[in-house]
């Protein structure tokens, strides 16, 4: 169940090559920086204190950077990840509970997923296409919670969004 900073900016550069190698754009899931993985289960996405604690650290400016080729994937990393890194903590200190983000992985680095695929050619052309576009600075508007699987489909709910000024 991750939480997610959507970046709705980024979806001209990226929605193309996620509608066709990515599962979650597939399930409705729009350009997005994971913020936390995992958090709380859909039963528990209500709770005021969320929305009240996520939106007073919206919005959120994000620049994507540069594109690194992973086993698997292709992504454009966030740099520099400050305001990703106090969402992410923001979260881990009202809830405690929840197990590590991304289980402490040391090679953890906050990214917008272009295509999820072990074909290199796809990725390839994605990294021809995009790379000249970079980097571009995109906001991080809404705040979403998702959960579910390629195979059984996802479910999601906005969470918090950036207030109007």
């Amino acid at each position: 169940m991750p939480l997610l900073l959507v970046t709705p900016a980024a979806e001209p550069l990226v929605g193309r090559w996620r509608a066709e190698h990515d599962w979650a754009a597939r399930h409705g899931i729009p350009a997005h920086v994971t913020i936390r993985l995992p958090f709380l289960p859909p039963g528990q996405w209500r709770d005021p204190s969320i929305a009240l604690l996520l939106e007073g650290l919206l919005p959120v400016d994000v620049t994507l950077a540069r594109l690194e080729d992973r086993p698997g994937a292709l992504v454009i990393l966030a740099e520099p990840d400050d305001q990703l890194r106090a969402l992410t903590d923001a979260v881990s200190v009202q809830w405690p509970e929840l197990a590590p983000h991304k289980g402490n992985r040391p090679d953890f680095a906050y990214h917008v997923t272009v295509v999820r695929t072990e074909d290199r050619a796809v990725r390839a052309a994605a990294l021809d296409a995009i790379a000249p576009r970079l980097p571009l600075r995109v906001v991080g508007s809404e705040v979403w919670a998702a959960e579910g699987s390629a195979e059984d489909g996802v479910v999601h709910a906005v969470l918090a969004s950036a207030r109007q000024t």
